[in-house]
This record gives C-alpha cells, sequence and structure tokens, in this order.
C-alpha cells in the first residue's frame, strides 16, 4: 500500500510566507540604503539600522505573548512597515547629524536634537497608531483577517519610537562625530543642496500664490476623483496557487460508471500537458452522495517553473470543456476561506420568493443575459428538475373508515423503500446494523408502492392503493431557503482581465431591475459579493474612525483646532497618487489596496507634521513671523521628509514589484501605498506652508476682530 497526499494547502501557504521574507529582507535593505545615502555616514547609517533587528524581535516576542502565529498577515504587517520601522530613527538621526554638523559636541547634539524633534516623532508614531487599532477591531470576515494586521504594525511602530528616543541617542552621543567631508560627502552634498534651492524657489512662489497652488492642488483632487471612474473594484484578487478544480454534472440520473467517463475524456486531454503535476478525482463525494456529479482537483507544478499562468491554465481547459456535449463542465480555484452559499463561485446571486415557477423563470433569464455579457463563464444554477417521483396522497376519509392514520403510511413506505433498522449485530469486537428493506425488484416502480399491505384496526390487511392515491411525476432534486422564502442561486465565475466582481454585481443589479421582479421577490448576494459588501462597508467606517482619532491625537499634542486641520490636508494629497498608481497599473480596489489606503493615512501626516512642529518651533522659541518660519522650516524639514518617505518607498518596492506565490494580493497594497506617498510627499511639501499660512492669517483676522470688539 502507498499513501500520497492528494490535496495539500500548506505548501502554497509555505511558499508565500517564503516570498515575504525575501520582501522582508530587501525591503530593509533598500530603507537603509537610503539612509546611507542622506546622512552619508556609516556609523549614523548603522544606528538606524539597529531599530529594524531591536524592532521585529520585539514584536515578535509581543506577538508569541498575543498568541499571534507567523502567518501571510503578520509578515505582510512587518514586511509594508519596515520602511515605517526606521523612520523614527531616521528623523532622530537626522537632527543630531544636523547639530554635530552645526559643531555641537556629539552628548549635547543627542539629547538637544531628540528633545527638539520628541514630540514631532511621538505624534507621527500616535497618528500611525490611530489608524492601524481601528483597522484591528473591524467586523466581519475582513476584521478576522486584519486584525493580527492591524495589532502587528501598531506594536512594531511603538517599539521602533522606544528604540529611536532611548538606544539611538545613547549610541550617537557615545559613536557618532563630525563627518568629514570626503568625495562621497561633498557629491551628494552638491545634490541635496540643489534641490534645496530648487525647493525654496518654489515654496517661495507659492507662498506669493496662495490661490493659484490651492487651485492647483484641488485640480489633482478632482483628477483623482474622476478617475476612480475607471478602477475597478473587487473583494480578493485571483492569485496562482498552481492548482484548481474541474466540476463535472452529468446528467439527471447519470451512473457512477457515465460520470467517469467525462473525467477520464478530461484526463486524457490533461495528460500531456507539461504544467499539469497530477490529478485526483472524486465522484459522489457530496451529502446526497450525486453520482452524477463529481470533481477534479489539478495540481500544477511551481509558478516559477512553467511558462502559463493559472488563470490561462483555466481558460485552456474551459474551451476544451465545451466539446463535451454530455455534461457541464466547469473550472474554478481552490477555494481558502468559505465564501458562503452552497458552492464555490466568483459570482452568487440569490433569486429568494414563494412561487418556485417564478423563480425559475426568473434566474433563468438573468442567466440569459450575463451569457451575452462578455467576461463571464460555468454559468450555472442550484436548481435542477427531471427527477423522477412518486407522490402518495393520503384519502383522509377513507383511512378513517379503514382505521389506518398517514403515519401508519409513512413508516410502511419508509421501511419497505428506505429501509429500517431493527437490530445490532456483534461479532470479534465489532458491532453492526441490522436492517430490512423491500427486495430491489420489488421497489423500482409504481405499482410496487401500490402493493404494499397495511394492517388496520378493521381488516386484518389493506393495500395502499385502497386509500391513497398514487401518482407519478418529476420535480426539483431540492428545494433551498431562505427566511422561509424558496430560493434559486445563480452562479458564474469570472474572467478577471474582462470583468471584476464590483463590475458583474452592477450588472446583475441592472438586469435584475430591467426584469422587474413581482412584489415579494427579492435578491441577494452571496459568497464573495455578500463578502465584499460587508467588508467594504467596515473599511469605509474604519477610514471614517482613522481620521477621527487623527485629527484626536493631534489637536491633543499641537494643542490647536486649526492645526490638525493643516495637516490632515495631506489626506486628500495621498488619494491623488494612490488611485492614479492603481488605475496606471492596472490594479483593482480590494480589500488589500483598501488597507493600504487606510495605511496612507497615518502615512502622509508624518511628513506634514515634522513640518508643521518646526514651524512652530521656530515661531515660539526664535520669535519669527509665519512667513519666516515656514520659509526656514520648509527647507530644513525637506531631507527628512525626502528621506523618511524614500525609506518607506524603496522598503515596499520589493513588495510592489513581486512576482512570486501570493504576489497579486500584496502587490496592489504596495503600489497604492507608494502612490500615495510620492504625490502626498510632493504636494505636503507645497501646499501644507500655504494653509498654514492662510489659517494664521484668518485665526489673526478672527483675534484682531473679536478682540477689538471686547475692547
Amino acid at each position: 500500500v502507498h499513501l500520497e497526499i492528494a490535496k495539500d494547502l500548506s505548501i502554497y501557504i509555505h511558499h508565500s510566507i517564503s516570498e515575504v521574507y525575501f520582501h522582508l529582507l530587501f525591503g530593509g535593505g533598500f530603507a537603509l540604503l537610503i539612509v546611507f545615502l542622506f546622512l552619508r555616514n556609516l556609523r549614523s547609517t548603522f544606528i538606524s539600522s539597529l531599530v529594524l533587528p531591536t524592532s521585529i524581535m520585539g514584536t515578535f516576542s509581543l506577538m508569541a505573548y498575543m498568541g499571534f502565529t507567523q502567518n501571510m498577515m503578520t509578515l505582510l504587517a512587518l514586511t509594508l512597515a519596515i520602511g515605517l520601522l526606521i523612520d523614527d530613527a531616521i528623523v532622530v538621526q537626522e537632527n543630531i547629524m544636523r547639530h554635530l554638523e552645526e559643531g555641537e559636541p556629539s552628548m549635547v547634539a543627542a539629547s538637544k536634537a531628540t528633545s527638539e524633534i520628541g514630540l514631532a516623532v511621538f505624534a507621527t508614531t500616535m497618528s500611525v497608531v490611530a489608524v492601524f487599532v481601528p483597522v484591528a477591531f473591524m467586523k466581519g470576515i475582513v476584521g478576522r483577517f486584519f486584525f493580527q494586521f492591524g495589532i502587528t504594525v501598531a506594536f512594531a511602530v511603538m517599539i521602533s519610537m522606544f528604540v529611536s528616543f532611548t538606544l539611538d541617542p545613547m549610541l550617537s552621543s557615545r559613536i557618532l562625530r563630525n563627518p568629514k567631508e570626503n568625495w562621497l560627502f561633498r557629491w551628494s552634498e552638491k545634490i541635496l543642496s540643489l534641490l534645496d534651492r530648487i525647493y525654496e524657489t518654489i515654496l517661495a512662489f507659492a507662498l506669493r500664490h496662495i490661490f493659484l497652488t490651492l487651485l492647483l492642488a484641488l485640480l489633482s483632487f478632482g483628477g483623482a476623483l474622476y478617475l476612480g471612474k475607471f478602477l475597478r473594484k473587487e473583494f480578493i484578487p485571483l492569485e496562482d496557487q498552481s492548482e484548481f478544480n474541474i466540476k463535472v454534472k452529468a446528467p439527471l440520473g447519470s451512473t457512477l460508471a457515465f460520470t467517469k467517463k467525462i473525467f477520464e475524456r478530461i484526463e486524457e486531454h490533461l495528460k500531456d500537458k507539461p504544467w499539469v503535476r497530477y490529478t485526483f478525482v472524486t465522484i459522489g463525494a457530496d451529502q446526497l452522495q450525486k453520482v452524477y456529479e463529481g470533481e477534479m482537483y489539478v495540481k500544477m507544478v511551481e509558478k516559477d517553473k512553467r511558462t502559463i499562468s493559472q488563470e490561462k491554465a483555466m481558460e485552456e481547459v474551459r474551451r476544451f470543456a465545451r466539446s463535451i456535449p454530455m455534461g457541464k463542465v466547469t473550472v474554478e480555484i481552490v477555494p481558502r476561506v468559505s465564501g458562503g452559499g452552497m458552492k464555490w463561485a466568483d459570482l452568487q446571486v440569490e433569486i429568494r420568493g414563494t412561487d418556485l415557477e417564478i423563480l425559475k423563470r426568473i434566474s433563468g433569464e438573468l442567466r440569459k443575459r450575463l451569457a451575452k455579457i462578455p467576461g463571464y463563464t460555468d454559468l450555472d444554477t442550484n436548481y435542477e428538475e427531471g427527477k423522477p417521483e412518486i407522490n402518495i396522497l393520503p384519502q383522509k376519509t377513507i383511512l378513517a373508515d379503514l382505521g389506518l392514520s398517514t403515519m401508519q403510511i409513512g413508516s410502511s413506505v419508509r421501511s419497505g423503500i428506505g429501509g429500517k433498522d431493527i437490530g445490532k449485530y456483534r461479532d470479534r469486537g465489532e458491532r453492526y446494523d441490522i436492517g430490512i428493506r423491500f427486495r430491489q425488484e420489488d421497489r423500482r416502480i409504481q405499482d410496487d408502492i401500490a402493493g404494499i399491505w397495511l394492517p388496520s384496526r378493521r381488516k386484518a390487511m389493506v393495500s395502499l392503493e385502497t386509500g391513497a392515491k398514487i401518482l407519478s411525476g418529476k420535480g426539483p432534486v431540492q428545494i433551498n431557503r431562505y427566511n422561509r422564502n424558496r430560493q434559486i442561486t445563480v452562479y458564474a465565475n469570472l474572467v478577471s482581465h474582462q470583468k471584476v466582481l464590483g463590475e458583474a454585481m452592477e450588472d446583475v443589479r441592472r438586469i435584475l431591475e430591467e426584469l422587474k421582479m413581482p412584489p415579494g421577490y427579492t435578491y441577494g448576494f452571496a459568497g464573495r459579493g455578500s463578502n465584499m459588501q460587508e467588508s467594504f462597508q467596515n473599511l469605509f467606517f474604519a477610514l471614517f474612525l482613522a481620521i477621527i482619532v487623527i485629527y484626536m491625537v493631534l489637536a491633543s499634542q499641537f494643542e490647536s483646532f486649526l492645526h490638525p486641520f493643516t495637516i490632515m490636508l495631506t489626506l486628500p494629497l495621498s488619494i491623488v497618487g494612490a488611485i492614479g498608481a492603481l488605475v496606471l497599473t492596472g490594479k483593482t480596489l480590494n480589500i488589500f489596496t483598501m488597507i493600504g489606503i487606510i495605511m496612507l493615512m497615518g502615512l502622509v501626516t508624518k511628513n506634514g507634521i515634522l513640518l508643521v512642529d518646526y514651524t512652530n518651533t521656530l515661531r515660539e522659541r526664535d520669535g519669527m513671523n509665519s512667513l519666516e518660519a515656514l520659509m526656514k522650516a520648509g527647507p530644513v524639514r525637506l531631507r527628512p521628509i525626502l528621506m523618511t518617505s524614500l525609506a518607506i518607498i524603496f522598503g515596499m518596492l520589493p513588495v510592489a514589484i513581486g512576482t512570486g506565490a501570493g504576489s497579486e494580493s500584496r502587490s496592489p497594497m504596495a503600489i497604492a501605498v507608494i502612490g500615495g506617498l510620492i504625490t502626498s510627499t510632493l504636494l505636503t511639501l507645497v501646499v501644507i506652508p500655504v494653509v498654514y499660512l492662510l489659517m494664521d492669517r484668518f485665526s489673526s483676522f478672527l483675534q484682531k476682530k473679536f478682540f477689538s470688539r471686547s475692547n
């Protein structure tokens, strides 16, 4: 006997986690490279790099305490946050290096720079935590997915802040020295000084032309909203898992041998395909043990060892299946998480009502219209009719005269046709049921049932046909119900490059509105459609809650109601790049990209906090007016803002361009974050100072007006 595992879902999980580890290492390397290019000091880069292992090891300890596992979501959280973890250390190190270059001793520079930047770093970290805590406590299936994701990111950034406030200043005071002007320092300084001068010119122009700058920002946001029309929506992207299922439904009443022949024909077609590793067939394995239905599991060779994608392989099988006339063949992905419904399909539409014939007509018309639209395949319903049946209609008056009851009829028919256990038999430690029923030749036709004899209280024996009408007919295999209403479900799979779930749901709504369903008849989505509706509602609520919490954090940190509004203007500016990047790369809006956009809400406020905090410091400490403070704070904070943004962007770059297992889900999230960071960084450096100046003038105007009135 040779035992072999036919289906092992852990293989794909192992490959996905290995890919995430690869991204984690390379993302960290890219982030450190950015730090070195800006700081141009190996000692400073070394100190900054220590935050990565300490934060990750600390996060693993907290994960173990919370009972989390190393899964795709927790490791993805660390991968996306790799550039974020080094952010706090970058800001602290850059400020320490600036004080060192001004001639201060290392001990003084470390202490003064850390205290100077401490409030801003704390505020930026709290804004990120404020974003991910609501994500962690979302409801529904997305909440189950992203609970560990959100808590892991919150853990990691809190630890990185602690390291930046303790380990980094301590090491800086001991080992940092005033950097020597070697060729790398002089070459990079020329480039960075040129960027400073260009930015000063742009900032001065923007501050002189406030309303023109705001108009350009509004046009950018409006353009992003317009691009949103072209952004396709779905629940989860189709991943290349190197496996798929082929389901066969033979004509009702077909034998096991007939169903097996259909699978043998499919096996004959697949056996010479270089991308097929093996197949595994099961027939009649469902609860009803329907031998006219079966499933073939197709295991493909690994993704990097074949030239055809899983999606194209499934399309090839579908084209071949059209040549099989004696059965219905559908090709589906292997589900990893149950999506609800009685069957796995990309699109599941439930038609509900009281009359089965009306439901049959509506579902049939919906199926026909969907078949005419490109992008739909494997259209089917869960309604099967044509199953032979015999109906027994008891005649209650006659039964009363004969001394019989309906229960007696039901019990006798069930025992004779279906069988009944009457005892137990034990042999050699094993126990067996003893059952009785009619022989097969005595329970095949209507006359066999009509001839069943029943014991009567008034006569010795009475035939079943004496007290009941026996009618033959055809009916459905099973009747499904929802909230006590009858229900027929329409199934369809989607060709992803032609149609995604969001577009399919809109098609269904439009078609059913045109059909004008009778009163009392409703429809709803099951499976991925239902999950998508619930998930997007929860994600939008989490996004709204995150914005509220960020405002509360900023208001408490700056002790102002106006400055948080100034900083939070970066939020809509980040949407410009996120939507633009998704549309340009052909990615969809799904639960992963939504998490990326929510993540953006915390990331983009960091730049505004650094700028506004230093502007306030200059005004309070040096007595500058708002315009002078902005003109000085902008160039000083340009380098840390660029450094932190580029560290996050390059830290996520391996995820964005990855092609390994699970990259189809991770890549859109990273692309959305990178696109949003690029536009928000560029626009923040110009728009935030303009809005700050406008708000300051407006606040001064109100104070003078009310103050003069009170006087």
